[in-house]
C-alpha cells in the first residue's frame, strides 16, 4: 500500500511538473478558460494537462466566454473595427463578431430624419436607456435626472439611409420643406435644388442630448439632430420643454427618476432658451425644497415645471474664466484694478516652479479649451498670492504699485479659490464644498454689483452663479430623496456628454469630421465604450482636454476616490451659505471696495434682489442674445484687430493723412476657360464606372442602354431597394445622394483648432510677450504710470493713468521701447486707467504736490433696460507720441501734516502713496499739446472724460480750483463748445462767420487803418490766415482744387475755419461783402496752352497750395521778384490781367471794413487794358508796403507797416 501510494505521488508530482512545463514553455490561448472548465468538469491535472496539449495542437477550442471577454471584444471591435477583432480571435481566442453580435447589444440611434418628432425621443428612451437598465443585473435605485445638450463637428452632406429609405443630414429646422423618401432620381435633384435655394441646409453640426443620473457614470444620449445653427431661442425652448415631456410621458420618470436639471455649455441661444424655460415660475411654498432653500439669501428661487434648473458645466466656466483674465481687457477687482495677463506675466515668475517659457504656456496656451491648463493658471495664482501675502499686508512698503497689483491678486485668488477647490480638492466635505460655493457667490456678486462688465461679462457671471444655484437645488433633491446617499459635486454639469464626445472623436483618430450616418455609429459605439470602461475603471485613459489634472492614468477627481464626506444626509446647506457668506466679508473689509457693494442684509432684504438680479427692477443679465459679445467665449472666427476701442472705452486718435490715391487697381479675373466646368451626373457616373472597370461588378449593375427595363440588382448582400434607375442603369441610391446632393462638398479640416478658430485663439493671437527687462530705463512696460492730455468740458489738462494694456503695429505686447513709443508717427498705442490724486496744502515757499489717494476716476454708466446706474472706471486709449512716462516719488502719508490722512482711504493700509510734483505736470501738460499742435492733432479727437466726481478730474487744488490745464486749449476748447469756434481769437468777439470777420481784420491790419476795439492779439505780420489771423502756424496751411467741370474746393486744419461756399464768397455778397478766399496763383501754377492740334490741354487735378486774396500782393512780392507790385514795388514786369483781377480790392469790401478811401488799395490798369504801352497808372490813395523798405531784403520775414503818408511820398518821387 505505501508502495503505491508513492507511486501514486510521484505519478501526481509528474502531472503537475507536466502542467508547469505546458504553461511556462508554450503560449496557450484562453488558460484560465480551459483550466477552469476542466476542474468544473471534474478532470484530474492529467486531464487538464491532455486539454491543454490538444489546446496547442489546435485540436480543441474552448468554448464559453464571461463578461470580461465579451467586455474586450466590444473594445476591441469599437475602437479597432472587425479586422482587429478577427486576427485577436484568431490569435488569442476571443469572442468572434459573431458571438459578440448573439451575446452582446450594441447601442444605436434612431436618426433624426426631418423635423425632432416625439417618436424619436420614445425610441431612444425606450432601447438606450430603459432597456439597457432592466438588463442590469442589480436593481438600481431611484436618481436625479440630469438632461445635457451639446454639440459635435458634422461634415456637410446627406446620407441615405436603406432602413428608412430616406435622405439624412438635413437640418432639422428646415427639413419639413422638403420630402425625404428616395423614390427616384428626380427625387434627389429637388432635394439638391432646394438646398441650393437656401431653403434647407446641410447640417453643419450634429446636437445631442444627453441623459446623465446623479450617483451613476452612465450616459445615454437620447438625441442626434444634426443643425445648421440657425436655430433661434424659441426654436431651442421648444427642443428643451419636448425633451422633459416625452422623459415624463414615459415609464423612465418613475423607472429610473425625476428630472432635476437641464446642463449646457455658454452658448447664447440655450442660455436664452433655457432661462424662459427653468427660471419661469418662484418655488412654492409647499416645496420639500422651500424650507430649506428659502434660508439662503440672495440664492434665486426661480425654476421650470417640475421644479427643473439649469445649469452649466463647471470646466467650461474653468476655461472661459481664464480666458477673461488671459485677454488684454482682463478682469477689475478691488477699487477698479485691472488683473490681465501681461500684468500676470510679470508675478508669476516669482515663483520657484516656473520660468518665463512656462508662464507664457499658462497665459497663452495653443489651446485655451485645455482644461488642465486653465487649472493650472488657477492654481498658480492661487500659489502666488499665498506665497506673497506678506508683502501685500506690508502698509509701510515704498512699492506702491506692486502692492496695490498683489492686493488685487488676493481678490482675485479668493475668487479662484472659491470655484475651483470645490471641484479638485478631494478631503474637503460636503458642507465645505457648499462653504467655498457660497463665498463665491458672495464675491462674484460684490464685484459685479461694483463693476458689472468690467468684471466680467454678463453672459459668464449669470453661468457662474447659474452653477451655484443649481448645485444647492440638486442637494435638496438629494437629501428629500434619500438623505443617506452620496453627492458628488461633478454630476453637476454635462461632463459627461463630453467625455462621449471625446470617445466619439477617438473611434475616428481623433477625426471628428464625419458624416451624419457615421456620427450616429460613432455615438452608439462611444456609448458601448464607455460601458466598458465603467465596468473596468483602470482601463480608461481619461481625456487629456476634460481633465482637472495633468495626469495619465485615470482622472484622480471622481467619487470613488474622494476622501471628505459627502453623504448628503450630513450637511446644513444653510450653515454652510451661512459660512461662506462670513467668509466673503472677511475678505471684503479688508479691500478697498465700497462697504455699499456688500451690504448683503440690505441688498437681499427684498425678494427683488438676488445673485442672478443684483440690481433688482426683474433684470436679468447675459440672457438676451443681443447683448454684446462675450469675451470669454472663442470666437468662431479670427477677430480683427480693433482700430477703435470698446464704448466704455476712451481713445485718442492721430489724424490720417492721405499720400496718394492708388490707381489702376484692378481685379483679376480668369476666362472662361480657366473655369472648370462641373460633371452631369451621367458624366460622373460614368467616370466613377471607369474608375472601378477594373474591379468586379455585377453583370446587372451597367448594363447595355438598349435593354428597356433591366432586372433589379440582386446577388448577395444586394437589397434592390437601395437602387433607383437612371437612364437605364440601377445606381446605389448612396451614389445618387453623393454625386446630386453632396456635389460640391468639400471636408472640414482635421486640425480641431484650424477648423474652429482658423487657426487663431483670442488669447494668443497678435501677442507678443517679449517683455525685457523691467530695470531697464528704455522700456515701457505694462503697469507703468504715465501722463497724457484729456479733455473736460472746456478744458484740456494733464491726467496720471496706469497702463493696463499696449500695442504696436496692431501687436499687442507686454513693454514697449520708449523712443519708438514716443515718436512723432508711432503706431504705438497705450490703454490705462485714469488715477484720482489729491493736492496737497503747501505751506509758503513749498512746492504744491498731488498724491495718489489709491483710487480712480469713474463715470456713470446706465445699466441697460433698467433706471439705474454705476460706477465705472474710466479707461482711456491713447498714441504712444502723446505719453510721457513718469516715476513718482514714494511718500509716507502719516509723517506728512500737509494732507488729510483720511481722505487716502483707499491704500491699503493708508500709510505710504507716492507723488508727482505740479511743476512737472504743467510742464508734461504744455509739452504734449505742443507736440498735439505740431503733429496736427485735431481738438475734437482728444479724449474727453466725464467724470461722475466733479472734482475727481480735472486735477485740483486745496481750494477747488483747476490745478493744470492748457491755457491756450481751454481757450479753443471754451470757444469752440467742442464744435465749431464761433469767438473771434483777436477781439473775442462772438461771430457767425469766422472768414468774413477776420478779412475785417486782415484789412485794416493791412491798410493800417486803427480798430475801433481793442485786439487780445494782433495780426499776424506775414501771411495771415483767413481763418485765425494767426502768422506760421503748420496747421493754418491751406490747399485748394481747382477741377475743370466742378466746384472748387479747399482744405485746412485751422481750429477756427467755418465752412462756406466758394463761388459766392469769391463774387461778394451784399451783407458778407469779404473776399477773402484761398486762390490758386497763376504765377506759382500757370495754366500751360494746349498741345498741338488739340483744343485743350487735360491736367491731373490735385491739391495745391492756395493763398488768401488778402495776401496775394505781399506773396508776389515774396516769391515773384520780376513783377512789379503796384504800391510796394514799381519796376519789373506788368502784372497779367487775370492775376491783377484775382488780388484786386472791391469798393464794397473796403467801405465795409470801415477804411478811409486815403487808405483803399491803389487803383491799377494792366497794360493790356489801356494799350501796348508798358506803364502803369497809379492813383496814390494808399498802399500796404513801402517800396524802400521792400530793396532791404530779397525775401524779408517780417515788413515793417507803412503809413499812407510814406506810400505817398515814394509815388511822387
Amino acid at each position: 500500500n505505501e508502495s503505491r501510494k508513492y507511486i501514486y505521488a510521484l505519478t501526481q508530482l509528474d502531472d503537475y511538473n507536466r502542467l508547469l512545463m505546458a504553461i511556462s514553455h508554450n503560449d496557450i490561448p484562453r488558460i484560465h478558460q480551459i483550466i477552469n472548465v476542466s476542474l468544473r468538469n471534474g478532470a484530474s491535472v492529467r486531464a487538464v494537462v491532455n486539454k491543454l496539449e490538444d489546446a496547442i495542437e489546435g485540436v480543441y477550442h474552448p468554448r464559453g466566454y464571461g463578461a470580461d471577454d465579451l467586455d474586450m471584444a466590444t473594445l476591441i471591435f469599437r475602437l479597432g473595427g472587425r479586422q482587429l477583432l478577427f486576427a485577436l480571435n484568431q490569435k488569442l481566442s476571443l469572442p468572434s463578431l459573431r458571438t459578440l453580435r448573439a451575446k452582446s447589444t450594441f447601442t444605436s440611434l434612431v436618426p433624426t430624419i426631418g423635423p425632432i418628432r416625439n417618436d424619436q425621443f420614445d425610441q431612444n428612451i425606450q432601447t438606450i436607456v430603459l432597456d439597457a437598465r432592466a438588463a442590469s443585473p442589480s436593481k438600481l435605485p431611484p436618481r436625479g435626472v440630469s438632461f445635457m445638450i451639446d454639440e459635435i463637428a458634422l461634415e456637410e452632406m446627406a446620407v441615405h439611409f436603406s432602413k428608412y429609405n430616406k435622405v439624412g443630414g438635413l437640418c432639422w429646422k428646415h427639413s419639413h420643406v422638403v420630402d425625404p423618401v428616395l423614390r427616384t432620381y428626380d427625387s434627389a435633384v429637388s432635394i439638391a435644388q432646394k438646398i441650393h435655394e437656401g431653403k434647407v441646409h446641410l447640417g453643419k453640426e450634429l446636437t445631442v442630448i444627453g441623459v446623465s443620473c446623479f450617483g451613476e457614470d452612465e450616459i445615454y444620449p437620447i438625441l442626434a439632430a444634426p443643425t445648421c445653427k440657425a436655430e433661434g431661442a424659441s426654436d431651442m425652448e421648444r427642443i428643451l420643454a419636448q425633451t422633459v415631456a416625452r422623459w415624463n410621458a414615459s415609464d423612465a420618470a418613475t423607472s429610473v427618476g425625476p428630472v432635476w436639471s437641464f446642463a449646457t455649455d455658454g452658448d447664447a441661444t440655450r442660455r436664452a432658451a433655457g432661462h424662459k424655460l427653468f427660471l419661469s415660475i418662484p418655488l412654492s411654498p409647499d416645496s420639500y425644497l422651500y424650507g430649506t432653500l428659502v434660508n439662503l439669501p440672495g440664492l434665486n428661487l426661480f425654476t421650470g415645471a417640475g421644479e427643473v434648473t439649469l445649469d452649466f458645466d463647471f470646466k467650461h466656466v474653468f476655461k472661459r474664466i481664464c480666458t477673461l483674465v488671459r485677454s488684454p481687457a482682463g478682469i477689475v477687482l478691488n477699487n477698479g484694478r485691472v488683473i490681465n495677463s501681461m500684468m500676470l506675466a510679470r508675478y508669476l515668475v516669482w515663483l520657484p516652479a516656473y520660468d518665463e517659457a512656462a508662464v507664457t504656456k499658462l497665459l497663452h496656451p495653443d489651446d485655451p479649451q485645455d482644461v488642465p491648463r486653465a487649472v493650472a493658471l488657477m492654481l498658480a495664482i492661487i500659489e502666488f498670492s499665498t506665497s506673497q501675502c506678506h508683502v501685500a499686508k506690508d502698509s509701510f512698503s515704498l512699492d506702491i504699485d506692486t502692492r496695490a497689483d498683489l492686493t488685487s491678486i488676493s481678490l482675485l485668488s479668493a475668487l479662484f479659490e472659491s470655484i475651483l477647490l470645490p471641484f479638485i480638492k478631494v478631503s474637503l466635505s460636503l458642507s465645505e464644498q457648499f462653504e467655498y460655493l457660497s463665498r463665491y457667490a458672495h464675491l462674484a456678486f460684490t464685484f459685479f454689483h461694483a463693476h458689472r462688465r468690467s468684471f466680467m461679462s454678463y453672459q459668464l457671471y449669470y453661468d457662474t452663479q447659474t452653477l451655484v444655484k443649481n448645485a444647492a437645488f440638486c442637494l435638496v433633491k438629494q437629501q428629500s430623496l434619500d438623505p443617506y446617499a452620496p453627492f458628488f459635486l461633478g454630476d453637476v454639469g454635462d461632463d459627461p456628454l463630453e467625455i462621449l464626445f471625446g470617445r466619439t472623436r477617438m473611434i475616428g483618430g481623433h477625426n471628428s469630421a464625419c458624416s451624419y450616418a457615421q456620427a450616429l455609429d460613432r455615438l452608439g459605439a462611444a456609448k458601448d465604450i464607455d460601458g466598458v470602461f465603467k465596468r473596468h475603471p483602470s482601463l480608461d485613459p481619461g481625456h487629456r482636454r476634460l481633465k482637472l489634472t495633468r495626469h495619465e492614468g485615470i482622472d484622480h477627481i471622481n467619487r470613488e476616490i474622494w476622501q471628505g464626506d459627502i453623504i448628503s444626509g450630513r450637511c446644513d446647506l444653510p450653515l454652510a451659505w451661512s459660512r461662506g457668506r462670513d467668509d466673503a466679508l472677511n475678505i471684503l473689509t479688508t479691500s478697498q471696495v465700497d462697504h455699499s457693494h456688500y451690504a448683503y442684509a440690505s441688498h437681499f432684504s427684498t425678494s427683488d434682489i438676488d445673485m442672478l438680479r443684483p440690481f433688482g427692477q426683474g433684470k436679468y443679465f447675459g440672457i438676451s442674445t443681443e447683448e454684446s459679445p462675450d469675451p470669454s467665449l472663442l470666437p468662431d472666427i479670427p477677430p480683427q484687430v480693433p482700430s477703435t476701442p470698446p464704448s466704455e472705452c476712451l481713445e485718442t486718435l492721430l489724424t490720417e493723412k492721405e499720400d496718394g490715391v492708388v490707381e489702376g487697381c484692378e481685379e483679376l479675373h480668369g476666362g472662361d476657360e480657366d473655369e472648370e466646368v462641373p460633371l452631369t451626373f451621367h458624366e460622373a457616373l460614368i467616370a466613377e464606372s471607369s474608375e472601378h472597370a477594373s474591379e468586379p461588378q455585377s453583370s446587372s449593375l451597367l448594363l447595355p442602354q438598349n435593354s428597356s427595363v433591366p432586372p433589379l440588382p440582386h446577388g448577395p448582400g444586394i437589397c434592390a431597394e437601395d437602387y433607383v434607375l437612371f437612364n437605364d442603369r440601377w445606381v446605389h441610391k448612396q451614389t445618387v445622394c453623393r454625386l446630386v446632393v453632396n456635389k460640391d462638398f468639400v471636408s472640414k479640416s482635421l486640425n480641431r483648432l484650424e477648423r474652429v478658430h482658423e487657426g487663431f485663439t483670442k488669447v494668443n493671437k497678435r501677442i507678443d510677450m517679449s517683455a525685457g527687462r523691467i530695470t531697464d530705463r528704455n522700456l515701457f512696460l505694462v503697469g507703468d504710470i504715465f501722463l497724457t492730455i484729456l479733455r473736460a468740458g472746456h478744458t484740456l489738462s494733464i491726467g496720471i493713468l496706469r497702463s493696463t494694456s499696449l500695442s504696436l503695429n496692431g501687436v499687442s505686447r507686454a513693454s514697449v521701447n520708449i523712443t519708438v513709443m514716443k515718436a512723432l508717427r508711432t503706431t504705438a498705442k497705450i490703454s490705462g486707467q485714469l488715477l484720482t490724486v489729491i493736492a496737497n496744502h503747501p505751506p509758503p515757499d513749498t512746492p504744491l504736490v498731488f498724491l495718489w489717494d489709491g483710487g480712480y476716476v469713474t463715470s456713470r454708466s446706465v445699466i441697460q433696460g433698467s433706471s439705474q446706474s454705476t460706477e465705472r472706471v474710466v479707461v482711456v486709449t491713447v498714441p504712444g507720441s502723446l505719453v510721457e512716462p513718469i516715476n513718482p516719488e514714494p511718500t509716507f502719508i502719516r509723517l506728512r501734516n500737509d494732507v488729510n490722512t483720511d481722505a487716502f482711504s483707499q491704500v491699503n493700509g493708508g500709510q505710504s502713496t507716492w507723488e508727482i510734483p505740479w511743476d512737472v505736470l504743467q510742464g508734461a501738460c504744455d509739452l504734449l499739446w505742443a507736440k498735439a499742435v505740431d503733429i496736427q492733432v485735431p481738438l475734437k479727437s482728444i479724449a474727453i472724460v466725464t467724470p461722475s466726481g466733479g472734482t475727481n478730474f480735472p486735477y485740483q487744488r486745496s481750494d477747488g480750483t483747476p490745478a493744470i490745464i492748457s491755457i491756450e486749449a481751454s481757450n479753443l476748447l471754451g470757444a469752440s463748445e467742442g464744435e465749431r469756434i464761433s469767438i473771434c481769437p483777436l477781439c473775442e468777439s462772438s461771430v457767425l462767420n469766422m472768414r468774413n470777420h477776420m478779412g475785417q481784420h486782415i484789412l485794416r491790419a493791412l491798410s493800417n487803418t486803427p480798430e475801433e476795439v481793442t485786439l487780445k492779439e494782433q495780426v499776424g505780420n506775414t501771411l495771415p490766415c483767413g481763418f485765425c489771423g494767426h502768422s506760421g502756424q503748420p496747421e493754418c496751411a491751406i490747399t485748394i482744387t481747382t477741377p475743370a467741370k466742378a466746384a472748387t474746393t479747399w482744405d485746412t486744419k485751422c481750429a477756427y475755419q467755418h465752412s462756406f461756399r466758394y463761388a459766392s464768397a469769391d463774387v461778394g455778397l451784399k451783407n458778407q461783402p469779404c473776399r477773402n478766399v484761398p486762390l490758386k496763383c497763376e504765377l506759382c501754377h500757370p495754366i500751360l496752352p494746349p498741345a498741338p492740334g488739340k483744343a485743350m490741354r487735360k491736367t491731373v487735378i490735385v491739391p495745391v497750395s492756395a493763398v488768401w486774396r488778402y495776401n496775394m500782393h505781399e506773396h508776389i512780392f515774396r516769391e515773384h521778384e520780376e513783377y512789379m507790385v503796384p504800391g510796394q514795388r514799381d519796376v519789373g514786369l506788368a502784372l497779367p490781367v487775370s492775376v491783377w483781377r484775382e488780388m484786386r480790392l472791391t469798393d464794397l469790401e473796403q467801405t465795409a471794413s470801415r477804411i478811409p478811401k486815403t487808405h483803399w488799395q491803389p487803383v491799377y490798369t494792366p497794360p493790356d487794358e489801356i494799350g501796348d504801352e508798358n506803364v502803369s497808372l497809379l492813383v496814390s490813395r494808399g498802399s500796404k508796403r513801402a517800396g524802400g523798405q521792400a530793396s532791404l531784403s530779397r525775401r524779408p520775414s517780417k515788413k515793417a507797416r507803412v503809413t499812407i503818408p510814406a506810400v505817398l511820398a515814394v509815388l511822387n518821387a
